[in-house]
């Protein structure tokens, strides 16, 4: 498979992992709560901070960044500022996302800890002896751990070792 194919099938499962509609407390309207996690594509070569908005990310939302090429389209970046009412805490979110990502039910994907807005993904590839990586070949999540709960970020750095 190609990295964008991995991508994609990450992309699918994030979508069939994101709740549907609810009913609002109380009955009433329909409500879209927000998703397991949104990916944006960002340029691996450039400072990712700039490149994605998260100033609408809700407390407790999840969004990796993938090299452009890699993600055609941001996927829930719509949904960003929803509630996560429902959905697992942030960081379980991540452990059974990168959990499976060795198993058989997601490919095999790098995942990336990115610890400040001004680092690229080619940044951290880089630092970690990877910067000759075939971004068309090797799928790569990256979190921006900015974005997270200072509590957070340890833990989910932690869970971006990559194998």
């Amino acid at each position: 498979m190609t990295a964008a194919a991995d991508i994609g099938a990450i992309r699918d499962w994030l979508d069939a992992s994101s709740p549907a509609r609810v009913r609002a407390p109380m009955g009433g309207e329909w409500i879209w709560p927000a998703p397991f996690a949104a990916l944006l594509p960002v340029d691996p070569d450039a400072p990712a901070g700039p490149q994605v908005d998260l100033s609408d990310l809700s407390e407790g939302g999840m969004v990796f960044v993938c090299p452009q090429g890699q993600l055609s389209a941001p996927f829930a970046d719509d949904r960003l500022s929803r509630a996560v009412a429902g959905l697992p805490s942030l960081v379980e979110r991540v452990r059974h996302l990168f959990g499976h990502r060795l198993g058989v039910e997601l490919p095999d994907v790098l995942t990336l800890a990115l610890s400040s807005p001004s680092q690229s993904v080619v940044d951290v590839l880089t630092g970690e002896g990877l910067g000759d990586l075939d971004l068309a070949a090797v799928a790569v999540l990256a979190v921006p751990l900015w974005a997270l709960p200072v509590v957070d970020r340890p833990t989910v750095a932690a869970l971006c070792r990559h194998p």
